[in-house]
């Protein structure tokens, strides 16, 4: 496996786990699945998990930060987003970290079985 998926495998293997188990609703786990992930860069990914992971990016990030009259962000947009969206919307995204998440483990476990 190539070292740089081999940070994103880690990555999502942590964010897989708060999303596992992590309390609360599903929006919740997301914020904190998104701490594990956010480092990644297109680089850490496969290119065919590039456009995945974008708009992971995208839905976290669709609603912007608030900023207040002074220029100061009050919320980002990540934390934003998940104030505002539906569960429904918070589980779409986790499902696809989850895909992102298989299809690394899945060039992990072909690296490991290759002699």
């Amino acid at each position: 496996m190539n070292p740089n998926y081999f940070y994103a495998y880690e990555k999502f293997i942590d964010a897989l786990n708060s999303l596992a188990t992590g309390p609360y609703d599903v929006r919740q786990r997301l914020r904190s699945a998104y701490l594990h992930f956010h480092p990644v860069a297109k680089k850490h990914l496969p290119e065919q998990l590039q456009d995945d992971y974008q708009w992971i990016l995208n839905q976290l990030t669709k609603f912007g930060p608030v900023v207040g009259k002074d220029g100061k962000v009050l919320r980002g947009a990540v934390e934003e987003t998940l104030n505002r969206i539906r569960n429904a919307t918070g589980s779409k995204i986790a499902d696809r970290i989850l895909h992102i998440y298989h299809q690394l483990n899945w060039l992990y476990m072909e690296g490991i079985e290759k002699p």
